[in-house]
């Protein structure tokens, strides 16, 4: 169940991007490749008390990933999302590893701008595909196919800032004993010193389902919560691209793996 736990921690931290949820215009594109990695040697248990795995256990993960967005009119944005994932599990002197796709995303965002267009509302559908099959450890992913409905509010609150708040549902779809998930997430950013860029994000993930069941296989966990922290820093280096690093770590948790973790990435504006 622990496996399971970090690799959902692992997804959720990479798909939030530290973006504006600004409209990308009609016929303009937005490419984000990313690398992250991840690991976890602790985990927190149903009371929210951190346990360590086992001496010299550890979860790592690696994950190239495209980020795709597309304005196929002013307020409306095709999104696809595509993840390499490989992953490592060491229990008990023993590691299992695994590499593959993992669950592919594609959806819509329609913002509906309000004053002045200056802050927005934006509601998403997004659509995961599974690329993958859970045959032998360590899995992928929920091996689900599943749907994510969204909205958050983005504005400017100083000049060079801006905040966004989002809530989000998920249901995968393939067990009847789901999950179904809720998150959450705030993040602000601004610009200093001509094109430099720093941001924070709060966020969480709580997962419901009839299997309450508690494993040391995270794989096979579905009722969890937990709550991530994470840091940014970005310079626009040329006109249409702004390379990223971030930094995160999981803060609370039950039933949850406690992970930390690094990305690189790049904003890129086409054309």
């Amino acid at each position: 169940m622990l496996k399971r736990i970090v690799i959902g921690c692992f997804l959720f931290l990479f798909y939030n991007q530290l973006l504006a949820d600004w409209p990308i215009g009609k016929n303009r594109t937005t490419l984000i490749p990313t690398y992250t990695y991840f690991r976890s040697a602790k985990y927190f248990d149903s009371t929210g008390k951190v346990i360590g795995f086992g001496p010299g256990d550890h979860f790592t993960s690696n994950t190239f990933s495209l980020y795709f967005a597309h304005g196929l009119s002013r307020r409306l944005d095709l999104i696809v999302n595509l993840p390499y994932t490989s992953v490592s599990s060491s229990s008990n002197g023993v590691t299992q590893s695994k590499a593959g796709f993992g669950d592919a995303q594609i959806g819509f965002a329609l913002h509906f701008p309000l004053k002045d267009l200056k802050q927005f509302i934006t509601t998403k559908a997004i659509f995961i595909f599974p690329l993958y099959q859970n045959l032998k450890e360590p899995y992928l992913g929920f091996a689900s196919k599943g749907i994510q409905l969204a909205a958050n509010y983005s504005f400017n609150p100083l000049p060079h800032t801006y905040l966004i708040t989002e809530a989000s549902y998920t249901r995968y779809f393939d067990e009847i004993t789901g999950p179904n998930q809720f998150g959450y997430s705030i993040t602000c950013g601004t610009m200093f010193l001509d094109y430099n860029y720093i941001s924070a994000n709060l966020s969480g993930v709580i997962s419901s389902s009839s299997d309450k069941g508690f494993n040391t296989n995270l794989l096979v966990n579905k009722d969890f919560s937990y709550g991530k922290i994470s840091l940014a820093y970005g310079r626009k280096i040329f006109r249409n691209i702004t390379p990223y690093i971030q930094g995160f770590y999981t803060i609370y948790g039950k039933n949850a793996g406690v992970g930390y973790g690094a990305s690189l990435f790049a904003i890129i504006k086409l054309p």
